[in-house]
């Protein structure tokens, strides 16, 4: 069976350690893991229901097009979190 996150287990963890990447919090061995490494972010940013899902990752993945959403908006979760992260050990301040 595919190891799945959902997006309140992943808010839940990003919440308990906010100073550590999402990426470690994404399973092994789950399509989310694998579409943060694979997707680019735009692919990513564009997913926004369940029409939006392939059909042939749903198979390969054992999801449904329900959980392959939930999957695709943690790795948005996970993406945006580890670029704010990235942002801030760098040096970047916002203005203001």
């Amino acid at each position: 069976m595919t190891a799945k996150i959902t997006t309140a287990q992943l808010r839940t963890r990003i919440k308990g350690d906010p100073d550590m990447y999402a990426l470690g919090f994404l399973p092994i061995d789950s399509f989310a893991r694998h579409a943060y490494q694979t997707k680019s972010y735009p692919t990513i940013r564009n997913v926004h229901s369940v029409s939006n899902a392939k059909m042939h990752e749903c198979e390969r993945w054992k999801l449904t097009p329900e959980e392959w959403l939930e999957e695709m908006d943690s790795v948005r979760i996970a993406l945006a979190h580890d670029m704010k992260l990235d942002l801030i050990r760098h040096g970047y301040t916002p203005a203001g």
